[in-house]
């Protein structure tokens, strides 16, 4: 479910022009997914089902270096192939369940690029992906037919020893329902933006990757989701015997309302998680905490939320009471189980309970399996089931989904 990312090889640094422009990287990106949803959620569904069988084609072209030069370029293309029996958010079938990949035609990453390996400074200009950590506050929801990107400028300085920074200005949003999205800021294609996010990482102890954080968010079309975040990340890794290693992750982080959000914000993220791996096999036990106010729940507008809280989607918008989420995740990886085929499935549980009033408001099952035939070819099965406790405790009615993925990368 990740998406193809390219950087340029620097061959040609010293070049002609000619070279860097003939000698670059071809971008290919085919994704065929169908998608099933049964959400009990959806009151004007009359209990249809959504069927989604769409067509993602990524195709673009990255040159290579010239004098630390270097530009990549990508557009999307998706077909719907077949009847529309789904609410992509732009195409009017209201009474579908929701599955928000758009047919479009829409520029997917414009950018030029200056690496400078003396300073240790490689500065990006233009539409671009910005995946940040985990993704849990800044990614490119690449699960989606149509990725998440920013028109910024980013900066990235590795000049001193162990430490990565990264400082970005983001001056607009371009999200997953693509240039022609709806109108309202709850669903509109595009943020106009004037946000700063910095991100430093330190690295320079065995086994530890330490994280600061600070994202101010300015989203125009989304005031309520402009906000301050500071944070803390902090993941360890370590040997217990031979073939066995344990981790474990922390973080936290303050949210407080920033620019013209219109409520007050006050609000606290923590997670805790850890993980054994053990040959292809590993186990993850984790807990996390968003906490609600009871009128606004800790938001995080530019994440990967796809990711987080369980792939139902349920809460992509924190509720106002907050929520935590206690998850467990079993995952195996079997090298040529069928032939050339590596394996790898995977389930997680979660529970979720209201973080102000501690109410339970359900728990979902995940399930998926990936088959990948080579580096270039993969197929994937998953399927989600949430049962919930109802609108009445504030959580929400039953909801499943199924995808069958098909992904090429070049």
């Amino acid at each position: 479910m990740s998406v193809a990312m390219f950087t340029a090889t620097g061959a040609y640094a010293d070049g002609s022009l000619v070279d860097a422009l003939t000698h670059g990287k071809p971008l290919i990106d085919i994704r065929a997914r169908y998608e099933a949803v049964g959400d009990d959620n959806c009151t004007a569904c009359a209990g249809k089902d959504a069927d989604a069988r769409t067509l993602r084609a990524r195709l673009g072209y990255e040159t290579g270096e010239w004098n630390g030069f270097s530009v990549l370029f990508a557009g999307d293309q998706i077909w719907s192939l077949g009847p529309e029996d789904y609410n992509s958010k732009s195409n009017g079938r209201t009474t579908y369940p929701v599955v928000a990949d758009p047919t479009m035609t829409a520029l997917d990453r414009l950018q030029l690029t200056y690496r400078n390996s003396d300073f240790g400074t490689t500065i990006t200009a233009g539409r671009q992906a910005i995946i940040l950590d985990d993704a849990r506050f800044i990614g490119n929801v690449g699960f989606r037919q149509h990725e998440q990107t920013f028109d910024a400028v980013k900066f990235v300085n590795t000049s001193l020893p162990d430490t990565t920074f990264t400082y970005a200005w983001i001056g607009g949003v371009n999200r997953i329902f693509g240039p022609d999205g709806p109108n309202g800021p709850a669903t509109t294609g595009h943020y106009i933006s004037d946000s700063h996010v910095l991100n430093a990482t330190y690295r320079g102890m065995k086994g530890l990757t330490l994280t600061g954080y600070a994202y101010l968010l300015d989203l125009r079309e989304a005031p309520a989701a402009s906000t301050a975040t500071y944070g803390l990340r902090a993941q360890y890794g370590m040997p217990v015997a031979e073939g066995i290693s344990a981790g474990v992750i922390g973080a936290f982080a303050h949210q407080s309302d920033y620019a013209d959000n219109p409520r007050p914000v006050s609000l606290d993220y923590w997670t805790l998680s850890a993980q054994v791996k053990a040959a292809g096999l590993m186990a993850v036990v984790g807990y996390e905490v968003l906490e609600g106010s009871g009128t606004v729940g800790f938001t995080t507008p530019l994440a990967t939320l796809h990711a987080f809280d369980g792939w139902a989607d349920l809460f992509l918008a924190t509720p106002a009471n907050g929520i935590d989420d206690l998850y467990e995740t079993v995952s195996y990886k079997i090298p040529q189980a069928l032939g050339p085929v590596t394996l790898a499935p995977l389930v997680t549980h979660h529970s979720f309970t209201t973080d102000r009033t501690g109410v339970d408001i359900g728990d979902e099952w995940d399930f998926s399996v990936d088959a990948a035939f080579d580096k270039q070819f993969s197929l994937n099965l998953s399927y989600t089931a949430y049962r919930g406790a109802g609108i009445s405790a504030g959580g929400f009615r039953d909801k499943t989904i199924t995808w069958l993925t098909a992904s090429y990368h070049y």
